[in-house]
């Protein structure tokens, strides 16, 4: 993609990655994932790293813009991960390259697996606390606490954009981790099994579970 001065993108806006890296995990207010992606504004793409070098913008980055990490799992390189994105945005560019430079895989990807995983319950009720109970509570806070291994970050990527031309241009940058989906799944069914509710769940909630249990990852 040469010459892109003047690209056009239509943003999709995945439902777990708003404009920073920190996920809303058990937030009071949650968006509801069947209403997205959400179409934004059309905006120009003006700079990106390595456009002085005559580089284009990475694959799994346009992919990522239209479709979301739905978009990069398409991709054959990562046909057996599930990938995760952080973002963020702003107009210091060094304030941002901070942000990437302290972006920890020990520290930041537990909150990435729990914000899909939650986005995950979120999509089979709109009230997963009433839905699951505590157990959906506990589950999210043993995900986010957890020792994850064998994640590891990718790539990472910038843009410099502007939405009109009276429009601030600003800065977003994006990192993009993967697991192997044999590991994630592994990992994240030893988490459930320990959960212990704080409040005991009624008969009905454990029915619910046990239903999506059988088909989570279809839909992950």
């Amino acid at each position: 993609m040469k010459n892109l001065l003047a690209v056009y993108l239509c943003v999709y806006v995945f439902l777990f990655f708003s404009c920073t890296s920190e996920p809303d995990v058990l937030g009071l207010i949650r968006p509801d994932p069947t209403q997205m992606p959400v179409r934004q504004p059309i905006y120009v793409i003006d700079n990106y790293k390595g456009m002085d070098l005559g580089e284009e913008i990475p694959e799994w980055l346009l992919l990522y813009l239209e479709n979301g990490v739905y978009g990069i799992e398409s991709m054959e390189i990562y046909q057996f991960d599930y990938v995760f994105v952080s973002s963020n945005e702003g107009s210091n560019f060094n304030a941002l390259n901070h942000w990437l430079t302290n972006f920890s895989i020990e520290q930041d990807f537990p909150r990435l697996a729990a914000r899909r995983i939650e986005n995950r319950f979120l999509l089979a009720s709109p009230l997963p606390d009433t839905e699951f109970g505590s157990f959906f509570i506990e589950l999210i806070r043993s995900v986010s606490d957890a020792e994850w291994t064998n994640a590891a970050m990718e790539d990472y990527f910038w843009i410099h954009k502007r939405v009109n031309i009276d429009s601030p241009p600003v800065y977003e940058f994006f990192i993009l981790t993967a697991m192997s989906r044999t590991s994630f799944i592994f990992q994240y069914n030893i988490l459930y099994d320990n959960v212990n509710p704080r409040m005991p769940i009624t008969w009905e909630q454990t029915r619910a579970l046990n239903r999506l249990r059988d088909n989570f990852f279809e839909d992950f």
